[in-house]
This record gives structure tokens, C-alpha cells and sequence, in this order.
């Protein structure tokens, strides 16, 4: 793996210094404005968290209320933004300038150590429209099918159709997903109980807890913590789930490559285990839906969050993309090539009439442009991964977990195309691959629904 301290000397330049200093400054900005952000829901002030919340909600009048309010949230807080992002592009390309780069796309690309290229990228952009998004479509349909509905509108694309949550305490999450790890490979089920006896887990809701979830390596004693803030949800599956596979991951690097005193975690290998270990599951969530139609569901609300992880951050790399090649764009222009982006790729079965400036300046909701930059692109190419994991169980899932375990353990030092290859999956985003994969999908959602 390349040397993150090299780069950072070679990029280091004096008078960037205060320039890091109010970008930071700006990110906090940012989160100051959205931490604020509430909205009025039949008489009583809400938190955005809680709004957002309702676009899941089974009643579509209730769904499409909540999209309204988001939307005028942002539009109040939009001038505001837009002068905050305007800022930040032209602080983060003189930047760029300062240490010798035509652009900040071009810097980030040497501070991130990428071990792919600009042009990789692009192609990758461009294969997810071509083949992937056609088997979207076909899911958006079925979604729009079992919705009733003729049109299927923004404040449509984002409903589950599960009825209940898939459990009541959370002692009955961790014994649900422990059984389905195990039926996948009793080392995965070790784990979380071994995490569990130990006091390794605090996934519970409770007043003052941080929000979110996260998994930790515990370099010392070698083992990995979870914390999670879960309510009963299908969300709250996926994510203990999806932590569980960090975790593996985790556990068996420190059993196979021993303790590690500093090593950079690349999200395009840590985030394929973890994506991973949902798909390897998606046979599995009869433990929690028993009914055959509700496993159905569950199995196609994974299927869209498998699909929102290919096509989502990659239109979000995208947008990044053009935002730092063209810095002297006006807020006009960035929510314009926003919503066509969108539209693109997981806004391309979505009847948006009349709400293309609304969706145009959704780019406010997502944090990672402002303080993440670049860091979006990964997920993509990890769950390209995790699709081809989950090709090979299909085909043969005892040697598929075992190239699962033996890429989870595989030396970090070596390239991410290197680690995948120990998978059993290539690190290749190709036109062949992502239409392969695009293939794949479209039988995979044909065999849930048939």
C-alpha cells in the first residue's frame, strides 16, 4: 500500500495552512445549519431526523407531506448554503493551486492515494448508466407495482413496504442475526456472541446517546467494538449486519496479520465486507420475516439499498467531479447539473415533473460534499464487489465465504486489486464486469418476484 505520509509531505505547503484552517471552519459551519434544522409536523416542532423518517412511512399522503417540508427546509436554508459551498470550491481549488494542481479533483486524487484512475472513474460512470441502471428500472417497477400507484414520484421512490420492524428488544435483533451469520458460517456467529459476552456491543437507544453507528478495531487486544443507536426498524438489521462484517473483517486481520501499530483502513476493501456480509444474509431474512411476502420485500429493500450504493455515491462522485473541474460555476448552474445527474442514474424511473429545482438543490442533505470530499466513489466500487461475492454463493456459497474469509484476512499492505483477487471478485470496472453484474441483477430480481 502506498505511503499516506509521503503524500501528505508532498503535498504540504505553508501557506495552505490557514486555508485547511477555514475550511474547517466552514464544515462546522455546516453542520451548525443542519444540526438546527427543524420542521413543523402537525403543530409540533420535529427534528429533521424524525421527518426524513416519514418518507418511509406506508401512507403515501404522509410521504408526500414529509417531502414537501424537507423541501421547504432546504429552500430556507439554501441561500446560505450555496454561499457556504460557493466558498468552499474556491478555497479548496486555490488549494489545489497552491501545491501545484490544475484542480482540486486532480489533488485529491494524489491526497487519497487512489490506486485507479480519473479515467477509471468516468468509465465507471458511464457502465453503471448503461447496464446497471436499466435492471433498477426493472425493481423501481415492481416497487411502483406493489405500491398501486400510476405515477411513481419522488416521495415514491423512498418507501419501504415492510409493515412491521423485523423486532420489538434488542436482545432479539442480536439472536436473530446471530443465527443468520451462523447458517452462513459458525465462524461469523463466534463472533458476535464472543462480542456480546464480552461487552463488546452497545447497540440499544437510549436518552443522550450519540446517533449513528459505528464498528472500531481495538488494536491492543484485538478485538472490534460496535456502537449503534437502533430503534426496532429494518434500517437497524442491515446495519448490525453491515457492522458485522467490519467486525470479521477485523477480527480476522488481527488474528492473521497479528497487531497492527498503524495502517490506513481503505473504505474500497473495509466496505466490501461489509456490504458483503448483507448480501451473503439476503437469503437469510426469513429469520426475521417469516411470511413469505414480507421476505420478498425485505429481500427487495435490500436489493434497493445494494442498487442506492452502486448508483448513489457514484452520481455523487460524479457531481464532484464537475464542481471542482469547473469552479467558477453559480449556484444556478450547480443545482442544475445536480439534477441531472440525479436523473441519470436513481431518479431515471421517477416521474420528477415540477420538481426539478427541489431536487436540484437536494445536494444540501448530503454531508459528505462539504465535509467529506471525494470520500463517495468507494462504496460503489465496493458493492460491485460484494455483487460478485454474492454471484458466487449463489453458485457455491461454501467456497465463497471461504474466499470471504481469506480476503478479510489478506495482508492490508498489498493493492486493493490484489485483496479483492483473494476474494474471489476482480477490482475491475469495466464494461464487461458492470454488465455482467447488471445481468446478474436483473436474475436475481426476476428469482425474488417469480
Amino acid at each position: 500500500m502506498r505511503n499516506f505520509r509521503e503524500s501528505k509531505v508532498k503535498l504540504f505547503r505553508e501557506e495552505n495552512i490557514p486555508l485547511f484552517v477555514k475550511e474547517q471552519e466552514l464544515s462546522t459551519k455546516y453542520s451548525e445549519i443542519m444540526g438546527g434544522l427543524t420542521v413543523e409536523w402537525d403543530g409540533e416542532e420535529k427534528p429533521f431526523p424524525f421527518i426524513e423518517s416519514q418518507l418511509d412511512n406506508l401512507d403515501r399522503s404522509v410521504r408526500e407531506k414529509a417531502y414537501h417540508l424537507i423541501r421547504a427546509a432546504y429552500r430556507q436554508i439554501k441561500p446560505e448554503t450555496d454561499a457556504l459551498m460557493d466558498e468552499l470550491v474556491q478555497l479548496r481549488h486555490q488549494i489545489a493551486v497552491n501545491a501545484g494542481f490544475n484542480n482540486y479533483r486532480d489533488y485529491m486524487f494524489v491526497a487519497k492515494n487512489r490506486e485507479y484512475s480519473i479515467e477509471d472513474c468516468y468509465d465507471f460512470h458511464e457502465n453503471v448508466e448503461k447496464h446497471i441502471i436499466p435492471a433498477w428500472n426493472r425493481l423501481a417497477n415492481v416497487f411502483k407495482s406493489k405500491l398501486g400507484v400510476d405515477s411513481y414520484r419522488p416521495w415514491d421512490n423512498t418507501a419501504k413496504l415492510l409493515k412491521n420492524a423485523p423486532y420489538t428488544e434488542t436482545s432479539v435483533l442480536v439472536d436473530g442475526v446471530a443465527e443468520m451469520l451462523g447458517k452462513t458460517d459458525p465462524y461469523f456467529s463466534d463472533r458476535l456472541e464472543y462480542m456480546r459476552a464480552n461487552g463488546l456491543l452497545d447497540l440499544g437507544d437510549r436518552k443522550g446517546k450519540s446517533p449513528g453507528g459505528f464498528c472500531v478495531p481495538l488494536p491492543v487486544s484485538g478485538d472490534t467494538f460496535v456502537f449503534a443507536n437502533f430503534s426496532p426498524s429494518f434500517f437497524s438489521l442491515i446495519a448490525l449486519i453491515h457492522e458485522m462484517g467490519h467486525a470479521v473483517n477485523g477480527y480476522l486481520q488481527a488474528s492473521e496479520q497479528g497487531p497492527i501499530e498503524e495502517f490506513q483502513w481503505r473504505a474500497e476493501v473495509a466496505e466490501l465486507y461489509s456490504h458483503g456480509m448483507e448480501l451473503l444474509l439476503l437469503d437469510k431474512f426469513d429469520l426475521f420475516y417469516p411470511e413469505e411476502e414480507e421476505f420478498k420485500s425485505a429481500q427487495r429493500e435490500e436489493l434497493r439499498r445494494a442498487f442506492t450504493m452502486l448508483f448513489g455515491p457514484l452520481s455523487g462522485d460524479l457531481f464532484q467531479h464537475w464542481m471542482y473541474t469547473n469552479p467558477q460555476h453559480t449556484a444556478k448552474e450547480r443545482d442544475e447539473k445536480y439534477f441531472e445527474i440525479l436523473k441519470r442514474y436513481g431518479l431515471n424511473p421517477v416521474d420528477t415533473a415540477g420538481f426539478e429545482e427541489e431536487i436540484g438543490m437536494s445536494w444540501i442533505g448530503t454531508l459528505h460534499f462539504i465535509q467529506y470530499p471525494f470520500y463517495d466513489i468507494e462504496y460503489s466500487m465496493s458493492m460491485l464487489g460484494a455483487l460478485q461475492l454474492l454471484e458466487n454463493y449463489q453458485k457455491n456459497p461454501k467456497q465463497a465465504v471461504e474466499f470471504y474469509k481469506k480476503g478479510a484476512s489478506a495482508d492490508y499492505n498489498q493493492s486493493i486489486a490484489a485483496i479483492y483477487k483473494e476474494t474471489g471478485v476482480d477490482f475491475d470496472f469495466s464494461e464487461s464486469t458492470v454488465k455482467r453484474m447488471g445481468e446478474f441483477l436483473e436474475k436475481v430480481i426476476h428469482d425474488i418476484n417469480s
